[in-house]
């Protein structure tokens, strides 16, 4: 624990302003009516500066307002709170499995703190005072899919990575969200995932979120998470997180769309949709009206049928159709694959990688 107070008592602060006014404790107390030994021991710093008396300082030891008094008296609490609270009453081992838990090496990287800063910064990251907190705080988070292995602590830390960088990736949003105006726009952002530049077409589907009242975060999954996305709110806005765990431009754009059909079809305000990788045997109707909604955003069903019967998926007749669709070919090849029509090793080279070049 330290020894030294980043600030000294206000009584002694009181105490240097009478000696430079030239005033006693005792006439102190008679210019202000505050008893002798109520006074000896505000100035002893045995009793709290109120607001009552910080009024009475500000009409004797003029100019100095009372503001002043009240917030130094703030100032000096709070660092008399931090130097006697007993931060950690974990032993060195149990911080280390608290470490390996919450993914400290992970987050923190090289920056060269030990183990209780990198404990003090994850509390504050996941917003609660002790980690026997997390469980309570983050059990009702509605996670889908976590039987293919997923956990809980990485999924939260990831959200709360994804929250730190919402106003760093994002612009001011100037208008709300309104679901009206994004159907509108769902041409627009099927015309940015087909034309440019792979790696900078989730940034131009960024700027055009962002003008329909929306965020978008692109972080990267934290290990063991198996999340894909997220949708939640931010200051009353709709807020996207994605991972990008594969980073190609199909799994990408698929993703988005994938949360961009739960703000369409299930968003609530104070509600956080958490889209992980899924088990294939998982039933969850949200789940799958939101991937329904990906894939007829992509691909006409009736159009996809007919080009699936001809069972011929070369890379010349992908193209073809890909085009007739207005997508990127790597979509089409990824749904083939999806649908175990083409092993997962066919086709790779009409993929694209995309690679996020922050704006």
């Amino acid at each position: 624990m330290k020894s030294v107070l980043s600030t000294v008592p206000t009584g002694n602060v009181i105490k240097d302003y009478l000696d430079a006014y030239h005033l006693t404790q005792k006439e102190l107390s008679t210019r202000t009516g505050i008893s002798e030994k109520h006074l000896s021991h505000l100035l002893n710093g045995t009793s709290r500066l109120t607001e009552e008396v910080a009024l009475k300082l500000e009409k004797v030891l003029t100019p100095v307002p009372a503001s002043y008094w009240l917030q130094y008296e703030t100032k000096y609490r709070e660092a008399v709170a931090r130097e006697q609270e007993p931060v950690y009453s974990y032993s060195k081992q149990a911080l280390q499995e608290i470490a390996k838990r919450f993914h400290f090496k992970e987050v923190f990287g090289d920056l060269g703190w030990n183990l209780e800063k990198q404990a003090t910064e994850m509390l504050s990251l996941l917003q609660i005072s002790d980690f026997s907190q997390f469980e309570p705080t983050y059990a009702a988070l509605s996670v889908s899919f976590m039987e293919d292995g997923g956990s809980l602590e990485p999924i939260a830390i990831w959200l709360n990575l994804c929250r730190e960088e919402l106003e760093i990736q994002n612009e001011d949003l100037s208008l709300s969200y309104s679901a009206r105006k994004l159907k509108k726009a769902l041409n627009e952002l099927k015309h940015i995932a087909y034309e440019g530049n792979t790696s900078d077409s989730l940034l131009r589907a960024r700027k055009l979120l962002n003008a329909l009242g929306i965020y978008l975060v692109i972080y990267p999954a934290i290990s063991n998470s198996k999340v894909r996305g997220a949708l939640t709110t931010y200051k009353g806005n709709p807020a996207i997180y994605l991972s990008l765990r594969y980073k190609t431009h199909d799994h990408a754009w698929f993703a988005l769309m994938h949360e961009i059909g739960h703000l369409l079809l299930h968003y609530e305000s104070k509600r956080t949709i958490i889209s992980c990788e899924q088990d294939e045997s998982s039933t969850a109707s949200q789940e799958t009206e939101a991937n329904q909604f990906a894939e007829t955003f992509f691909l006409d069903t009736t159009a996809y049928e007919a080009f699936c019967n001809n069972k011929v998926f070369s890379h010349a007749e992908v193209r073809a159709f890909a085009e007739t669709q207005h997508v990127h070919p790597g979509i089409v090849v990824s749904r083939l694959q999806h649908d175990k029509l083409i092993p997962y090793s066919h086709l790779n080279t009409l993929k694209s990688k995309i690679t996020l070049i922050e704006a």
